[in-house]
């Protein structure tokens, strides 16, 4: 049993949550192909590590086609890439407007051929770098956005990007952050919104149009994923609306001006008396889209969990299953996937399935 299987087992990975804790039972539907016996490939970050695998914070990571993973560092923008076995490759990057830094960078995604691609939000910014055969990434690109881009991913060589623009969220842009095509608005906002203060209204809008982004490349489907909203809309690569999947247990806060007015405070629904968050995404073996749930409660009050984990069906959007989960999934490319720990500190592993 592998470093990470024992993990799992010990956090309960695989056990359903009973109801009462706003996790449904198991309908006896299939555990899914993260629920599986995964292998820990090899874990970056680990406790008297080497000074290049010490994060502040692992905002976003990618695997890559040559193997191996890039991870960047919100906490000082640097960027650090590893082979397939954990070795240091590259490091570059750090916060500043000069070239190969990053000014607010708000994600990171591969492009194909292995380009790698950021986005910095207040800059409005799309960055994209290349690597030649050896050394390290040099950036190829720095073009403007007409809109705050929230996140990105990519398939089939074309680029997606969150953010809102012209009323809608997600948008095609080729490499030079020109605008290619719109994809249909979500009217859910709308309803999310109605009966609360027009500048609560506002935000929620807002959160409609941000949140995360996944790309399959497999059934060729651009997911939005709001962060807060409880919900994840499925695109066709010309488009079109293939699914909308309301995600279980997320509660709709109610929205009350707080006292003396100006700031707003969160009353949680009494039935469940915590509420969810989408903290991570990651296209798993091509068939699942794998969801790290966040769960917040009242404060004072610790959360019964460390974390859920959801997997949706990527044909039709069905929820397949939701267990327990400390870590928060990163990046997904064929049969592996990249996991973030953030406590006690940041670790990254990478899984792919065992063989038996």
């Amino acid at each position: 049993m592998s470093r990470l299987t024992r993990r799992l087992a010990h956090a309960g990975f695989g056990f359903v949550l009973p109801a009462a804790c706003g996790v449904p039972a198991s309908d006896g539907s299939p555990s899914g192909p993260f629920l599986g016996d995964w292998t820990e490939v090899t874990r970056i970050g680990e406790y008297e590590t080497p000074v290049v695998e010490v994060f502040g914070s692992i905002r976003a990571a990618a695997l890559i086609e040559r193997g191996g993973v890039v991870i960047f560092d919100g906490q000082d923008g640097r960027v650090t890439g590893f082979d397939d076995r954990g070795g240091h490759s590259f490091t570059f990057g750090g916060r500043g407007p000069g070239p190969g830094e990053f000014v607010d960078p708000s994600a990171l995604f591969r492009v194909a051929d292995d380009t790698l691609a950021f986005l910095n939000r207040s800059a409005r910014t799309l960055q994209l770098f290349a690597r030649k055969v050896r050394g390290p990434f040099a950036e190829i690109g720095r073009h403007e956005l007409p809109f705050w881009p929230s996140a990105g991913c990519s398939m089939q060589g074309r680029i997606f990007v969150l953010g809102g623009y012209e009323d809608r969220a997600v948008h095609e842009v080729d490499r030079r952050g020109v605008v290619l095509n719109f994809f249909p608005a979500s009217d859910y906002a709308d309803e999310a919104a109605e009966g609360v203060p027009e500048a609560i209204a506002w935000d929620i809008r807002d959160q409609a149009r941000s949140g995360l982004l996944a790309c399959s490349e497999g059934s060729g489907h651009v997911i939005h994923i709001p962060q807060y909203l409880g919900w994840a809309r499925a695109y066709t690569a010309a488009g079109d609306l293939a699914w909308h999947s309301s995600l279980p247990d997320f509660v709709k806060q109610r929205v009350v001006p707080a006292a003396g007015g100006g700031a707003v405070k969160y009353e949680f629904d009494p039935d469940f008396n915590f509420s969810h968050g989408v903290a991570g995404a990651a296209i798993v073996a091509d068939t699942h889209l794998a969801l790290s749930i966040s769960v917040s409660v009242p404060r004072g009050q610790e959360p019964e969990v460390p974390g859920l984990l959801a997997l949706l069906d990527l044909e039709t959007g069905e929820q397949t299953r939701r267990d327990e989960f400390g870590g928060v999934v990163m990046s997904g490319l064929g049969e592996y996937v990249a996991v973030v720990y953030r406590e006690p500190f940041p670790t990254l592993s990478i899984l792919k399935p065992q063989v038996h």
